[in-house]
């Protein structure tokens, strides 16, 4: 099994047993710290939703039966109605907060770049200017003056943002880069998540997300994608 399989498999069935499967995440470091990164989630968010009953609850719905029994059946059924809705709505956006806060930025970008696509960080070869180009064409910016040195370029979904996710082969190691076009939510930061290093830098049109295990080749990078992106323009 390769990593790629792995992380197939690892989204469809995180606990799987399977012996390609135990084999691979044994021998692959970074594979193994994502299913612990997804073992994790899956157990937050277990204990987000794993909320015991209020006391006396069965004497509160009985006791709310009684009561609604003296009200006009219509009224009742558009009350009951409007309470199941909000407390659907509440639940939601519970939920959806712990997700959220459970997985900042920085985080959401390691689990992507350790996805399906992390066979593209061995990737030395370099792309055309112009798919970079197309890249983000696509996101919604013309990019005149494109970086050298990209093996790997590709329109990604990061979480809710929409990015152009690229890798740059560099000395001590590829650095990812992501670009996430109209966020502008942020302010520079450092951050470390699975044993990676990042940061995370508002520029031009959106923020740029670099991630590597050497933080000393942000500085260069970031110069980098500063000079192409300052020439760059919405379309």
């Amino acid at each position: 099994m390769n990593c790629l399989e792995f992380r197939r498999e690892l989204n469809i069935h995180p606990h799987s047993a399977d012996a390609d499967f135990v084999a691979h995440a044994r021998e692959c470091p970074r594979c193994a710290h994502a299913q612990a990164d997804a073992l994790a989630f899956e157990a937050a968010l277990g204990r987000a939703l794993d909320v015991p009953a209020p006391t006396h609850l069965a004497e509160s719905i009985l006791l709310a039966q009684a009561t609604a029994q003296r009200r006009e059946r219509r009224h009742w059924r558009r009350d009951a109605s409007w309470l199941a809705v909000a407390a659907a709505a509440v639940l939601a956006v519970g939920i959806g907060w712990r997700v959220t806060r459970a997985q900042p930025l920085g985080d959401a970008a390691v689990v992507h770049m350790l996805g399906e696509e992390a066979p593209a960080l061995a990737y030395t070869a370099p792309v055309a200017a112009d798919a970079v180009r197309k890249a983000f064409a696509q996101r919604g910016v013309d990019l005149t003056q494109v970086p050298s040195d990209i093996s790997y370029v590709a329109c990604c979904p990061v979480g809710k943002y929409k990015s152009v996710h690229m890798v740059m082969p560099r000395a001590n190691g590829p650095v990812t880069v992501m670009y996430l076009v109209d966020d502008h939510s942020g302010r520079t930061s450092d951050f470390a998540h699975a044993g990676w290093l990042g940061r995370s830098v508002p520029l031009a049109h959106g923020t740029l997300v670099m991630i590597g295990h050497d933080a000393s080749q942000f500085d260069q990078v970031q110069q980098i994608w500063n000079a192409a992106l300052q020439t760059a323009t919405r379309i």
